[in-house]
């Protein structure tokens, strides 16, 4: 799968093994209430191997992508108070001219977790799908994020197979 795709492993095994000496520690959570420093979840995905770009603001929104193998996501950063976000969300945008309106349908009625959203191509360009995945932030460390990576990674590489990003009988990258 994606290189980010080992991270419930990698998280199974972080917890049993102590933290290597040379690595820099990940920023600080210093938020009293719920929520995650979005320079912490930065440090966090590119430490369990993705590149991560630089934080981007634009018309009220903030965001960060991520690329990992052939695939790049991203995530959303809402509820934010002096960069601490209460709630996140991953998205991923897939176009090719085999993508359907049904194809969208089936998957939102047999699938939980990942909604996604259909956009016929203009002028003769692809159609296009967007999955996303919505996450409410607890109180804690960005460590709580392990269980949603993990599952934003098996299923939006189920979506990419299911929209023909990825070869159906082939793995999606390594």
């Amino acid at each position: 799968m994606i290189r980010l795709a080992t991270l419930a492993a990698a998280a199974l095994m972080a917890a049993a093994a102590p933290v290597a000496a040379a690595a820099p520690p990940a920023p600080v959570q210093t938020a009293t209430g719920p929520g995650v420093q979005i320079e912490a979840v930065r440090a966090w995905l590119t430490e369990k191997g993705g590149t991560v770009s630089a934080v981007n603001r634009r018309d009220g929104e903030t965001w960060i992508s991520i690329s990992d193998g052939p695939l790049t996501w991203v995530i959303f950063f809402y509820s934010c108070q002096a960069d601490v976000c209460g709630d996140i969300q991953y998205a991923a945008s897939f176009s090719n001219p085999t993508i359907t309106q049904a194809m969208i349908n089936d998957w939102n009625r047999d699938r939980r977790f990942l909604k996604a959203f259909f956009t016929p191509g203009e002028a003769g360009g692809d159609n296009t799908a967007v999955v996303q995945y919505d996450v409410l932030i607890q109180e804690g460390s960005v460590e709580q994020l392990t269980d949603h990576t993990a599952l934003w990674l098996e299923l939006v590489n189920a979506f990419g197979t299911t929209v023909g990003f990825f070869a159906a009988d082939a793995p999606a990258a390594e």
